[in-house]
């Protein structure tokens, strides 16, 4: 008030005669002075702007900076300066700050109380990383450190290193505020956050990657570290990507697709580091960002349904490991012989036309694999791919033969809800998860260098192309529905002396695989004679491969192991003849 003159030794503060100015405040001449915006006492005491400029960051300037506004020749933020709280002059109440231009008892989460002024020391050039640590000319405060400029994907305005696509008070652009009861989401004002993000104090954040709000709001990551899965890390996990410190999945965020900072237009999402108008098959369109809900630790089963600590995401549920035959990669669960973002290992991404195929990156997918969105799966056997691309078996089922069942058909095996024939897939060879080396395929549920005498190599696992309904003839030659493979033909039934086992004919005669009745499988060191088995063939029959053949009537060894009669002919005495 006029005439209250303080006691020697002390300086005016607020208001209030103190022994000592508070923080971001200096004593010129017994009085606390904002060297950062006042006009009187301009970057240092005593230095006077001119008639016309006013201070604004310590220096003498023409026009404020961008979210500064001119109170008298001073430029005051008027969404944290208490003296100047939401509009020029008016002051907020002892004991009171000011936070988002109004006065209230404490500041919100996330702002730091620094002498009355709720400020954001991960931006705020005048008080970075710390109230009262300044930076100097020509540099700004980006994470709570001073740097020259500021880091991809964030934007300097006025000196301040601001995120223009969750800053509720620079929305899409410096100086954009957002209505009251607004949040900004991806660059726009909005009433809500989109799904997966939180409204931090009028912010939309990614709480499992935003470093200023790891896992929570307000909880700041330490210096050095980032923020990945929502815990403060020294470095991101396989498959992310360090992004001015947050963890970045660049094959899906839509802010920074394919390379940090870079951003989809409106109305576009990223999926596999591209910009795209809508998500292939098989991913769903999360808030802008394609997402994998079979396999995604943050969006498992459902957009924003995330896993808790400890937890990965397998066939859309929640587990505590991965099922047999995928892996752990940053807590999403990946089938790397065919995740063409996990190829062969966690991260290792095929180039742009590139698919995934049994592990390693090519051009096009193997024969009986289809490209389902850059992945080759198998449609005969793959669960979120059944009968075509993007068709998932419900819940408690299993793909058999390209249809979803209950359970899996005779002769084959449940891999993690995927029908497999461990005695041919090279990649559950004998068991599932079992893969063959490469150059290696599965026969008889043995990695072998090559296929046994009567059985062809498709796309590295062994077939009978004479009883395979799946190749029936020539690989990947599928049997309608309804039908088997007989003698390389598709038929509606099989021929005389042949039963149909889970949709292949087999000789329950001689079939190694099938000895007596379907799956019935012989001893290492045994053959199937006349439906058992035995240490060696019987009379008048000869062992080909492993299975005891009547070369004198198989029409598929004629006179010799592997001599096939042709589609119109028959076996006779050893001779193939016309029917």
């Amino acid at each position: 008030m006029c005439g209250r003159v303080c006691a020697s030794g002390q300086v005016c503060s607020g208001g209030t005669c103190v022994t000592s100015c508070a923080a971001g405040l200096s004593d010129c001449g017994g009085s606390c002075r904002d060297l950062q915006s006042d006009r009187g006492h301009c970057g240092v005491c005593g230095r006077v702007c001119a008639s016309g400029q006013v201070c604004s960051a310590g220096a003498c300037v023409t026009s404020c900076a961008t979210g500064l506004n001119d109170c008298s020749g001073s430029c005051r933020d008027l969404q944290s300066d208490r003296g100047h709280c939401g509009m020029c002059g008016r002051v907020c109440a002892s004991g009171q700050v000011c936070s988002g231009g109004t006065c209230v008892v404490s500041c919100t989460a996330g702002l730091t109380n620094c002498s009355g002024s709720c400020r954001d020391v991960q931006n705020d050039r005048a008080h970075c990383g710390m109230c009262g640590r300044a930076c100097a000319t020509g540099q700004v405060c980006a994470a709570g450190m001073c740097v020259t400029s500021c880091t991809a994907g964030l934007t300097d305005c006025g000196g301040s290193c601001r995120d223009v696509q969750s800053d509720n008070a620079n929305c899409g652009a410096c100086g954009r505020a957002c209505a009251a009861g607004q949040v900004c989401s991806a660059g726009a004002c909005v009433t809500s956050c989109a799904a997966g993000q939180t409204n931090c104090t009028g912010s939309c954040r990614d709480l499992q990657s935003d470093r200023a709000h790891c896992g929570a709001c307000g909880r700041v990551c330490a210096s050095g570290q980032r923020c990945s899965s929502g815990v403060c890390v020294t470095s991101c996990a396989t498959g992310q990507t360090d992004c001015s410190g947050s963890c970045r999945d660049l094959q899906t965020d839509r802010a920074h697709c394919g390379a940090c900072g870079r951003v989809c237009a409106s109305g576009q999402v990223c999926s596999a580091g591209a910009c795209v108008v809508s998500c292939v098959a098989g991913q769903t369109n999360c808030s802008g960002t394609c997402r994998d809900l079979t396999s995604d630790g943050a969006h498992c089963g459902a957009c924003g349904r995330a896993c808790a600590a400890g937890q990965v995401c397998s066939g859309s549920a929640c587990v505590v490991s991965c099922a047999t035959g995928q892996t752990d990669c940053s807590g999403s669960c990946r089938d790397l012989q065919t995740d063409r973002t996990n190829c062969g290992a966690c991260g290792r991404a095929c180039a742009s036309g590139q698919v995934c195929s049994a592990g390693a990156c090519v051009v096009s997918c193997a024969t009986g694999q289809t490209n389902c969105s850059g992945t080759c799966r198998d449609p005969t056997s793959d669960e979120a791919h059944c009968g075509m691309c993007g068709r998932a078996c419900a819940s408690g089922q299993v793909c058999s033969n390209s249809a979803c069942v209950v359970s899996c058909a005779t002769g084959q095996t449940n891999c993690s809800g995927t029908c497999r024939d461990l005695r041919n897939d090279r990649t559950n060879c004998g068991a599932c998860g079992r893969v063959c080396a490469s150059g290696q395929v599965c026969a008889n549920s043995a990695c072998v260098v090559s296929c046994a005498t009567g059985q062809t190599n498709c796309s590295g696992t062994c077939r009978d192309l004479t009883s395979d309904r799946t190749n029936c003839g020539a690989c990947g030659r599928v049997c309608a529905s309804g039908q088997v493979c007989a003698n390389s033909a598709c038929v509606v039934s099989c021929a005389t002396g042949q039963t149909n086992c889970s949709g292949t004919c087999r000789d329950l005669q001689t079939d190694n695989n099938h000895c007596g009745a379907c799956g019935r499988v012989c001893a290492t060191g045994t053959l199937c004679s006349n439906g058992s088995c035995a240490l060696t063939c019987g009379a008048g029959i000869t062992n080909c491969s492993g299975t005891c053949r009547d070369l004198t009537s198989d029409r598929a060894n004629c006179g010799a192991c592997g001599r096939a009669c042709g589609s119109l002919q028959t076996c006779r005495a050893s001779v193939c003849v016309n029917l």
